[in-house]
């Protein structure tokens, strides 16, 4: 008769990593934000057709920069390339946010709607799979596997741009405007990097509202969440005089980057270059403050309001099927 092996705790307690993969609720929620990206291909390759277009620019431009001589001595300067290249390596990223914004936005508001529209949501209710983990699949899509996704997508590309650059200007091709600065590089994308956390958390709430609105509008959804704000405004400013809505509106654009104090620091890490003045990323990294942002109050209110939306939609979702 065998007896039991007697197992250390080290051996019988499974790897985190095998432990996620093998929990069915882990393995679940896989699956619902693989279906994001079967369902919504513009989520992937929107920022891969933008990565391929400015390589071909890279490829195809003729670099036809046009430099003062009496200032080119200036411009070939090793710390105004290095300006250049951190320049060149924001204004890179630049086409890949605003084509994400566009898309995001159009995939939150249509996100939960689509469901309803085409009757999709019947076999996906006929699955044990949770309102809540639905709509939670469908919030960390939009906000942190696309935007990161995007992030990880447009680092390389600026990387990729940068040496079809480099490669071109040792032939001849391109002026040698630039020169790679690794320190740079690195504060580039840590400033953009951190940039985009505080946009993620800040806003929120649009996330929260597009979201509701996606679960909770029979049809029109871009009319509801285009009118409703502008009737608002405009009903408040009739009936009251006042403009509460509409600055609430304008904060929530904007207001986190007044308490970064960005005006003053733009205009401290302006670099002047012949006739023009350049603005040194670098050092607007080395001048900003962050932890301001994320003590800001404003902003952990607008997180816990849009958790209050995605809430509200999971519950909406599961009486709403429009049949």
């Amino acid at each position: 008769m065998s007896t039991p092996t007697a197992v250390s705790p080290s051996e019988g307690t499974p790897a985190i990593g095998t432990w996620l993969l093998s929990n069915p609720h882990v393995r679940m929620f896989q699956t619902l934000v693989r279906r994001e990206f079967w369902e919504h291909r513009s989520l992937w390759m929107t920022p891969l057709v933008v990565s391929v277009l400015l390589l071909l620019c890279a490829l195809l431009t003729h670099g036809a920069l046009q430099i003062d001589a009496s200032d080119s001595a200036e411009w070939l300067d090793p710390q105004i390339k290095s300006i250049v290249f951190a320049l060149a390596q924001w204004g890179l990223t630049v086409p890949f946010y605003l084509a994400m914004m566009l898309v995001l936005s159009f995939y939150l508001l249509d996100c939960l709607y689509g469901e309803r529209r085409d009757r999709s949501i019947l076999f996906w209710k006929s699955l044990p799979v949770g309102d809540g983990m639905t709509v939670a699949a469908k919030v960390f899509t939009g906000c942190v596997i696309v935007p990161f996704g995007t992030f990880a997508i447009a680092l390389v590309t600026d990387l990729l741009f940068t040496l079809i650059w480099d490669l071109r200007a040792v032939l001849g091709r391109t002026p040698e405007l630039v020169v790679w600065d690794t320190v740079a590089f690195i504060k580039t994308q840590a400033l953009m990097f951190f940039g985009l956390v505080i946009s993620i958390l800040w806003y929120a709430p649009y996330v929260g509202c597009f979201v509701l609105a996606s679960a909770w509008v029979r049809r029109n959804v871009l009319m509801w969440v285009t009118l409703i704000p502008l009737l608002a405004v405009i009903v408040e400013r009739i009936a009251f005089g006042t403009y509460y809505i509409y600055n609430l509106m304008v904060y929530r654009s904007g207001g986190i980057w007044t308490s970064l104090h960005l005006e003053g620091i733009f205009l401290k890490a302006l670099t002047g270059v012949g006739q023009a003045a350049v603005i040194s990323i670098p050092s607007v990294y080395d001048r900003v403050h962050i932890a301001p942002a994320f003590a800001n109050i404003d902003l952990w209110l607008g997180v816990i309001f849009a958790g209050a939306c995605f809430f509200a939609a999971a519950r909406i979702r599961r009486y709403r099927d429009d049949t």
